[in-house]
């Protein structure tokens, strides 16, 4: 399923994940070798050129698809409501205000509703991934030391 932040689910067909598949297979080379593409349209003379990086992405996306898996293509200044956030963090809403009214979060309030940045988002999930691995590292060093290995 390909899912947008609407909460939209849009199916995958086979057809489709088989052809995503083979397209992500074509693309994955040059998208290795950092390659600009040209793109042909099937029976037109258009062919569409795309940026090595475009290509990268393209070949994440079309993995995806081909696996079934879920995806969102979200824009770095895009704002996100609190249960957007949550969804993307995959914890409550009432957790996400709690980190905006902590501070942990930056946000901003249009009228009554807060809107985060999809930037911040990731900064803080970013962040909190890096201090949970600090933590456990800490741990096992503690459990080492004290011969509990």
């Amino acid at each position: 399923m390909l899912a947008r932040f609407d909460h939209t689910d849009v199916p995958v067909t086979t057809t489709e994940a088989a052809g995503a598949r083979r397209a992500a297979k074509r693309l994955k080379a040059a998208a290795e070798g950092q390659q600009d593409v040209r793109i042909q349209i099937d029976g037109s003379e258009l062919a569409v050129p795309l940026p090595a990086r475009a290509v990268e992405i393209m070949v994440s996306v079309l993995s995806a698809m081909a696996d079934g898996q879920s995806i969102s293509v979200i824009a770095q200044q895009a704002e996100l409501s609190t249960q957007q956030a949550a969804d993307f963090l995959n914890v409550s809403r009432p957790f996400v205000v709690k980190l905006i009214d902590d501070g942990k979060l930056p946000a901003r309030k249009v009228n009554r509703h807060r809107r985060i940045l999809f930037a911040d988002l990731v900064a803080y999930d970013k962040q909190s991934r890096a201090d949970r691995m600090s933590a456990l590292a800490e741990m096992a060093r503690e459990a080492r030391d004290l011969g509990l290995e």
